[in-house]
């Protein structure tokens, strides 16, 4: 075994030099010293974002700042987001790096200063691991050179070094370069092993490895020590003949072939590539590399010698990161995070794809709350619904609760970056569907009413229209609601319907109330209080005299949101009323019952906050007044209690909510007017009480919760007036409507919303 060919560059020259990866000769030189300042440009794994749901490692994290001219010079550690890891508390302390090299010298004394391990010998001669070549110095200091504000850093400055001097005793000084006896790297690795070493660099390379070096990988392997292998610097479509043992069984999965990228990210031209070994393969930083030899000189080295121990040294940051992570994640952690590059996924020349501590050291998989199974999302974990309007997150656990990733690891998120609010509603848009038409007809007790549209854009089976599966290849026309009534006798009548509420059905059984066609302001107890579609419904009603009693019924859904694409949310309402009049006077009492499978009042909460729905109560009083002459006035209120289903962090859910309305109008001789204000349903008070996990302990898995509270209630509070003047023309009407909204959908710093609609709705 040897170095490989390597190239160190200078400011003005590129010269060739004793160097580390693939096998080939190399050509002794000396190298010219890096004589200015040099900024390096931070690739694009420097920085990351981690959505909306900010996340942190719940580790000891660091205030120091390490965006410092040290860290410029260090192009290694920048390019690969290591700041991100040393932020988070993890420079690679308590952990051993062992460099199976050409020995180490700290020329300064200060680079390495109490972290160059006790252990650290020569296997090859007695003469002591004092590195004679410069190459294993300049490989170490790449890993793990100190943060003290001079030359470079490695990207484990905190990692104790083991040096394991292997070359061959005066092989150094030859043309060929350093060489390194197979059998005397088998007793470096097994010597490693001995003394602690959680990673392994090889930045050499050679023959295919022998029974007796494959053994020693072995039982390094089998001792969850994770190994490094340069993949060579010849330029071949596949890796240097000793790196390939990756595949062997005696690797168990834990060799990592490191390949050689340039500051573009771009597979460097001298690197060996992945070929058929892409699932071991990974590239790192391997041209112009800044770092220093053992007398303490700078130079820009070219070779996947130094993409190996920024490799090695991300193995370090992260087992001193997550102790409980074993060997197999840490490897697989490295895979799956790295910057794909090439070809989409595992390719033949850049495998894995670039290292990347950035996205390493973020949430990873399925994330969970501490504790439980419970999914929770970076993205968005709860949409409120209108009732709630502009509620915002306010409590002081959501800052700060613990999830788990899918390796096990904990973070700290801030639950109440993904509380977002339900768009929102353009009432008059969705009134004024185009080209409307309604249909009644009589047949002797029952009366049938459909409002029809011809445009077809909005039909669900356009697409079959479009593929010529439908009479004619076309839609001409589709029903978009409908009711059916039927007196059953002179005291009972019955109605049902698709795409109405209940209680709609229920003024169709009634007699008149306000004359006014309203688009916008709605009255309390007209459907659910928030936003969805209503499926079926039916009422029913019976007159004892002068009292009147209704019950009425519904089934509706919200849209598939937080994920759940596969079915929309459906919710069910019963209500039963009396009614009794008192000459022009009518008094309505009643009540209702919500009942919510996945929503809280319209609101969608993933499983991680709640997600179980909930039942609502209603209690409804209202008054109608016949002044005479086609003149009635309507005032009505509803009051809710609402109780969530405990589930996920949601211990206790109670909310009170209130809608109310008053409306004036008049139909007489085909003219008819109205004028209604309305406060549509708004949460009141209460909210969400969250027990949260804000403590984990790696080694019990113990998780301890803290109490905090998500306030439901806005500060917003929309109220709605609408004036409606309309008159028969042949067989419909032509209605003008003329709208405004106070802070709509209970949002303060919502603007008002005004609108005028002028319309036409026939009957045929």
């Amino acid at each position: 075994m040897r170095l490989g060919k390597e190239h160190w560059l200078a400011s003005a020259a590129v010269l060739l030099l004793s160097g580390c990866g693939g096998g080939g000769g190399s050509v002794q030189s000396t190298p010219t010293p890096v004589t200015s300042t040099t900024t390096t440009t931070t690739g694009s794994s420097g920085t990351g974002s981690n959505g909306s749901g900010t996340t942190t490692p719940a580790t000891t994290p660091n205030s120091i700042n390490y965006n410092d001219a040290e860290y410029q010079r260090s192009n290694s550690a920048s390019y690969a987001g290591a700041a991100t890891a040393w932020n988070a508390g993890a420079t690679g302390a308590g952990t051993t790096i062992a460099i199976l090299d050409t020995g180490l010298t700290d020329a300064t004394g200060t680079e390495f200063a109490g972290r160059i391990a006790s252990a650290s010998t020569a296997v090859s001669d007695s003469a002591g691991y004092a590195d004679q070549d410069g190459h294993g110095t300049a490989v170490a200091a790449v890993a793990a050179a100190a943060h003290n504000g001079s030359d470079i850093e490695g990207i484990a400055f905190g990692a104790t070094v083991l040096a394991v001097r292997a070359d061959s005793t005066g092989s150094c000084g030859t043309t060929d370069g350093c060489k390194f006896n197979t059998g005397t790297l088998a007793t470096a690795i097994d010597y490693a092993t001995q003394h602690g070493a959680k990673v392994i660099n090889m930045s050499l390379g050679g023959s295919s490895a022998t029974t007796q070096l494959k053994a020693a990988i072995g039982r390094a392997t089998a001792a969850g020590i994770i190994v490094v292998i340069a993949a060579g610097n010849d330029g071949d479509t596949s890796p240097d003949a000793l790196a390939q043992v990756a595949s062997d069984a005696s690797a168990n999965g834990l060799v990592i072939i490191a390949g050689s990228h340039d500051a573009s990210g771009v597979i460097s031209t001298f690197s060996d590539k992945a070929g058929s070994f892409g699932q071991y393969y990974l590239t790192a930083l391997g041209t112009s590399v800044r770092s220093f030899d053992n007398k303490g000189v700078d130079y820009y080295y070219s070779g996947t010698s130094f993409s190996a121990p920024a490799i090695a040294a991300a193995v370090a940051v992260l087992e001193q990161a997550f102790p409980k992570l074993t060997a197999a994640q840490v490897v697989s952690l490295l895979f799956s995070t790295a910057t794909d590059a090439g070809d989409t996924g595992v390719d033949s020349v850049y495998g894995h794809g670039l290292l990347n501590l950035v996205k390493a050291f973020q949430p990873s998989g399925t994330l969970s709350l501490a504790g439980s199974k419970q999914a929770v999302s970076t993205g968005v974990n709860a949409v409120l619904s209108t009732a709630m309007g502009d509620a915002t997150a306010t409590g002081a656990g959501l800052a700060k609760t613990l999830i788990l990733d899918s390796y096990g690891r904990a973070y700290l998120m801030d639950l109440s970056g993904t509380v977002a609010h339900v768009s929102q509603q353009r009432p008059l848009a969705n009134a004024l569907s185009g080209n409307l038409f309604v249909r009644d007809q009589s047949f002797g007790a029952a009366h049938v009413s459909f409002t029809i549209a011809r445009d077809t854009a909005n039909a669900p089976w356009v697409g079959l229209a479009q593929q010529g599966l439908t009479p004619n290849g076309q839609i001409t026309s589709r029903a978009v609601s409908g009711t059916v009534t039927y007196a059953i006798d002179a005291h009972t009548s019955s109605g049902f319907g698709f795409a109405q509420s209940g209680r709609r059905i229920g003024d169709l059984l009634d007699a008149p109330r306000a004359a006014g066609s309203f688009l916008v302001a709605r009255a309390p107890d007209d459907g659910p209080g928030f936003q969805g579609l209503t499926g079926m419904a039916m009422a029913m009603r019976h007159r004892l005299g002068t009292l009147s009693i209704e019950g009425s019924a519904e089934r509706g859904t919200l849209p598939a949101m937080l994920g759940k694409t596969d079915r929309p949310a459906a919710y069910t309402m019963m209500s039963l009323r009396a009614k009794q009049a008192f000459g022009p006077l009518s008094l309505t009492f009643g009540g209702a019952v919500l009942d919510e499978a996945e929503s809280v009042l319209g609101a969608r909460f993933g499983a991680a906050l709640s997600g179980r729905g909930a039942s609502t109560q209603m209690a409804d009083a209202g008054a109608t007044f016949d002044f005479g002459g086609g003149w009635l006035a309507h005032g009505q209120y509803r009051h809710g209690w609402t109780v969530a289903a405990a589930g996920g962090a949601l211990s206790n859910g109670r909310l009170q909510t209130a809608a109310s309305s008053f409306e004036l109008g008049r139909d007489r001789g085909g003219v008819r007017f109205g004028l209604r204000y309305a406060e549509p349903t708004r949460v009141t008070s209460g909210g969400f009480a969250l027990s949260v996990p804000d403590s984990y302990d790696y080694d019990t898995g113990a998780v301890g919760y803290a109490l905090t509270r998500l306030n439901l209630a806005p500060s917003g509070h929309e109220r709605d007036v609408e004036a409606n003047m309309g008159f028969r023309l042949g067989s419909g009407w032509v209605d003008g409507n003329l709208f405004w909204r106070n802070q709509p959908g209970n949002i303060a710093a919502a603007h008002d919303d005004t609108g005028v609609a002028l319309r036409y709705q026939a009957a045929f």
